[in-house]
């Protein structure tokens, strides 16, 4: 069981791991095929326990719809994770952003647009999942565009995670893959 000040210095990594990764450049690859279409995209950057994700989406909508994507992240690695999660940046037009759905011990936010969740502790090969739901509103037009990104924090045995100095100090191998997931809204 995670203890709630350990759980507090997590979001706080986060957070700040959060405000890094929308640094990263725009260039993500886009893929939109099938309906419900689906995507996995993997580290690039290996951490000991590294995830792999994938995301169901609607590939059209009507207007003023719902756009559910559900995500489901499993640990490839050797290793259980420290601290794992997902980043999302839903799509412009969004009325309404709820998580409807998410496992046992999965901690989720939503702030505007943002989301940001926190796993519990994956073993080797377990899977987590959760569904997000957006609501659009009716004068949406073109293109919906959600993006969603995953990482895995690796934290060297010893390390004090609640003393945020202490976590600045150390090399932390981290994975932040940005992938966006395009949905057409239609009359």
């Amino acid at each position: 069981m995670r203890r709630p000040l350990s759980a507090l210095a997590a979001l706080t990594l986060a957070g700040s791991l959060a405000g890094a990764s929308l640094a990263l450049p725009a260039g993500a690859a886009t893929a939109a095929a099938g309906a419900p279409a689906t995507a996995a995209h993997t580290a690039a950057a290996r951490p000991q326990s590294p995830l792999s994700t994938s995301v169901r989406w609607p590939r059209a909508v009507l207007r003023g719809g719902v756009i559910t994507y559900s995500i489901k992240s499993t640990n490839k690695g050797e290793y259980p994770t420290d601290l794992a999660g997902i980043f999302g940046i839903l799509p412009a037009g969004a009325s309404k952003v709820r998580v409807t759905g998410k496992s046992s011990g999965t901690y989720c936010a939503t702030s505007g647009r943002e989301l940001f969740c926190i796993y519990k502790t994956l073993a080797p090969r377990q899977s987590t999942g959760l569904k997000v739901r957006v609501w659009l509103k009716k004068s949406t037009k073109g293109t919906a565009v959600g993006k969603f990104g995953h990482y895995s924090i690796d934290v060297p045995a010893g390390v004090d995670i609640t003393n945020e100095v202490e976590l600045q100090r150390l090399d932390i191998q981290n994975q932040v893959d940005y992938k966006a997931f395009r949905t057409r809204i239609v009359r």
